[in-house]
């Protein structure tokens, strides 16, 4: 927007917004009627006002002080704009486009809390703000801009145009002006598409298109950058009737999956859209990738589209098989397994909630934890955390980019030493309370509802200023961020407050709604798809034109990912971070609580009947993480007497179901130990159709050997404790023998009683449960010798006269022929 139109928006026209005028900028006092963290209605109902409340205040000092410009500096109160003075300043002016897109990007929280008259309003506000629409001389980026601007305005276009919602706008004279911007700044975007490849560019002027276009800006985009459009754009397509904005953003979507996907099934994350150079062949599940996959999935809900579908379940199958550890997805080698970058980003804190939304919870329930014991112990989520142990010799301690260890010899973070945290920042991203929001809804375990109790808390006290939300600079030393970015109003709080409103129409719609990535609620009707199939048009000859050309020239693309045909690699000590040689540990250990149970704060309720958090009664590696990544989980000073969130004493008194119903025992969580087995993985990487293997009832059968697939071997001996936390004895090794039927080499070793035995834990990223089998297909193995191509990797392999598969002339405890 122009500067003069800056100026000229009044403190009269402010006040002809009373709702907006009149937000009560504190925190109300309410009083309590329940027992704090039961969890009642009636308590949940006091902590989503309160959330509502911290909303109501940060948007109105936004609007006091921030608005017309981006946004709102919490500490100093002054405006934060975009970069004007230096356009080379990409980090600040990708998002702040001079849109005052706070305002915009909060326009659905507001409509999710139900406020119709202050949505109205400040829709209004939006109205009066843009009269030319999105004339505006900024370059911005197209991925910031599409999922904060253009989501925000298709999303509350359908709250205002849906009977159904309670914050609809028809008997208020709504007109559509939101659809009009959301189709203006859509036709600003677009261009960024007429490449001859069809893959978009980064970024584009708002007014001058690409007459100040600059080569060196436009030569990368991310994979997310490039893939995500296709979801707000295809609503756009819907909502107007002009397919060309969902034809030329699935076109770009599926292209990347078709000619850039390596054999491990993974797609690098930047390359050149022109020449398509290959920028990175790390990935991953976290920034410049992380909606690409988020996409595949929602885009097949929302759009009921089978094809995307397909897409997500081969994508989320082969991160399970090269990028999923037992904590966390790594960044691996498009090309292999092995990984590449030793830490995790925050932006991956939001596929927990992804893994929900496709029915894994489970494990989702599993990555969710690391994510909670990064805010116990640093109070919010590092924008980067290393979670490679250095192996090293502590010299001195450097807080101010996070905890330097200088060596007197090279750890394990290379260069002389490791940073636990090389991005110390949290700017109160939403991607944390995203997924617990989900998983709440999923398993409605109160412990979700304690980590929002707590991110209220933190809300209230730790990061609420003066005119607003500061996020942290660093966690280490506490230095604050001096801003408030849009997705603190527009995602953040809204996660937050959805996660106590039980009522909220959203979690009760019978519609296909599903979250934009910025939060945006987003479905389709059966009329919105009925009218598009019956008069959608595309009539852009420009676009026709260009997407026929790329089409065309996309039949002779060549996959510059070329097939390998490698045998086998055995690695007894796996990447950074992927698996662990434990050392001996004692045989049991105790969670690092005890509470007694108050026989009278319940009355007749404490009996063993009374409901309680299946994570702490039952997960017995809730405590796992914390001693697995000791040496890099470390809190600083300012947060000695922070109490991790699942041992807040309140809610631990409560919710821990109690020993054998003893009403007077003290509460004991017994933890699982540590493994002291060793393990390896085994990487077959042979040309053929991914074997999609048959899992049923804890027992895994492959049929092709054929094929590419990651197996975690468990190595064991009498006196181990196994990865089941269970003591190794010596009753299996009684009858296991070494008699390889296949080659006689291992006679020479035959023994009734082997020092060692193998067990294979996980295939493609699924752990095998305790008891469960895998069955390989016996005609396949004695197959692989008559195949040049199998021959010198099974090789390696036999079985023994009970049919359980050998390696090395050592039997698999629970790998069997049949």
């Amino acid at each position: 927007m122009h500067l003069q139109i800056y100026r000229h928006i009044t403190a009269a026209l402010l006040a002809t917004l009373p709702i907006i005028a009149t937000i009560v900028p504190l925190i109300s006092c309410r009083p309590t009627s329940y027992d704090a963290f039961s969890f009642t209605r009636s308590e949940l109902n006091t902590y989503k006002e309160e959330v509502r409340d911290l909303f109501q205040f940060g948007l109105s000092k936004y609007l006091e002080v921030g608005y017309p410009y981006d946004e709102v500096r919490p500490i100093s109160c002054e405006p934060k704009t975009r970069n004007f003075n230096d356009l080379t300043d990409l980090p600040t002016n990708d998002v702040l486009g001079n849109f005052t897109a706070t305002l915009i990007d909060s326009l659905t929280t507001v409509a999710v809390m139900g406020d119709k008259n202050q949505f109205y309003n400040l829709v209004e506000l939006v109205r009066v703000t843009f009269p030319n629409k999105f004339e505006i001389d900024a370059t911005v980026q197209v991925f910031e801009t599409t999922i904060r601007i253009l989501g925000s305005l298709i999303s509350s276009h359908l709250y205002a145009t849906d009977a159904r919602k309670s914050c609809n706008l028809l008997d208020m004279g709504y007109d559509g002006i939101l659809l009009d911007l959301a189709k203006d700044i859509g036709e600003r975007l677009l261009p960024v598409y007429l490449t001859e490849s069809g893959l978009p560019v980064s970024r584009i002027n708002l007014k001058a298109g690409f007459e100040r276009y600059s080569r060196l800006q436009m030569n990368e985009n991310n994979l997310a950058g490039m893939a995500t459009p296709m979801l707000e754009f295809g609503m756009l397509s819907l909502l107007t009737g002009d397919r060309k904005y969902m034809e030329v953003t699935r076109f770009t979507f599926d292209r990347l999956w078709k000619q850039f996907r390596a054999r491990t099934g993974l797609l690098p994350v930047s390359l050149d859209p022109h020449d398509f150079t290959i920028y990175s062949f790390a990935t991953g599940v976290g920034a410049s990738a992380d909606s690409f996959y988020e996409y595949a999935l929602k885009g097949a809900i929302l759009f009921d589209d089978e094809e995307l579908m397909n897409i997500w379940e081969e994508s989320y199958k082969s991160l399970n098989a090269n990028s999923k550890l037992d904590w966390f997805y790594g960044n691996v080698n498009t090309m292999g397994v092995n990984q590449v970058l030793p830490w995790i980003d925050s932006l991956s804190a939001f596929f927990p909630g992804l893994q929900v939304l496709a029915g894994d919870v489970d494990d989702s329930m599993m990555k969710h934890l690391l994510f909670l014991k990064q805010w116990d112990y640093f109070g919010g989520i590092p924008e980067r955390w290393e979670f490679e142990k250095p192996m090293v010799n502590i010299v001195n301690r450097d807080v101010r980019g996070g905890f330097r260890k200088e060596t007197k010899e090279q750890g394990s973070g290379g260069g002389g030493g490791g940073v636990v945290l090389p991005l110390p920042w949290y700017p109160l991203r939403p991607e944390f309370i995203e997924s617990t929001y989900y998983l709440y809804r999923a398993t409605k375990d109160p412990f979700y509802l304690n980590i929002g109790y707590r991110i209220l808390q933190d809300f209230k006290y730790r990061f609420k200023f003066s005119c607003g939300f500061a996020g942290i600079e660093n966690l280490l030393t506490d230095q604050r961020q001096d801003r408030m970015e849009t997705f603190v109003l527009s995602e953040t709080l809204k996660y937050l407050y959805l996660l106590f409103d039980e009522d909220n129409e959203i979690n009760h719609s019978r519609d296909n709604v599903i979250f934009s990535t910025e939060a945006h609620p987003m479905w389709v009707t059966p009329q919105m798809r009925h009218d598009y199939e019956k008069n959608g048009f595309f009539n852009d000859d420009k676009y026709c034109r260009n997407l026929q050309k790329c089409k065309k020239s996309f039949e002779t693309i060549v996959n510059p990912f070329k097939s390998r045909n490698e045998i086998m690699r055995q690695t007894p000590r796996a990447a950074a971070g992927s698996i662990d040689i434990w050392p001996k540990l004692e045989n049991k250990r105790i969670c690092p609580v005890k509470f007694v149970w108050s026989d009278n704060k319940f009355g007749e309720q404490n009996d063993i009947s009374l409901p309680y958090s299946d994570i702490l009664t039952n997960y017995n590696r809730l405590f796992e993480i914390d001693y697995r990544y000791s040496d890099v989980l470390i809190k600083p000073p300012h947060l000695i007497n922070y109490t991790s969130i699942e041992l807040e004493s309140g809610f631990y008194e409560i919710w821990a179901k109690k020993n054998n119903g003893d009403n007077n025992a003290n509460m004991k969580n017994i933890c699982k130990p540590k493994p002291t087995s060793e393990s390896f993985e085994i990487l077959f990487d042979i040309d053929g159709p991914y074997d999609f293997f048959k899992f049923e009832n804890g027992d895994v059968h492959c049929n092709s050997l054929k094929t590419r697939r990651k197996w975690r071997v468990e190595k064991i001996h009498v006196g181990d404790y196994d990865v089941f936390g269970r003591i190794v004895n010596s009753t299996q090794f009684v009858n296991a023998n070494r008699q390889d039927l296949t080659d006689k080499m291992c006679d020479q070793y035959l023994s009734r009683c082997p020092s060692t035995l193998y067990r294979l834990s996980v295939i493609d990223g699924y752990s095998i449960p305790e008891g469960g089998r895998v069955t390989i297909d016996r005609s396949q193995l004695m197959a692989a010798n008559n195949d040049p191509e199998l021959r010198n990797v099974y090789a390696q392999f036999g079985y023994n006269t009970d049919n359980q598969l050998l390696l090395h002339c050592i039997p698999f405890t629970n790998v069997y022929l049949i």
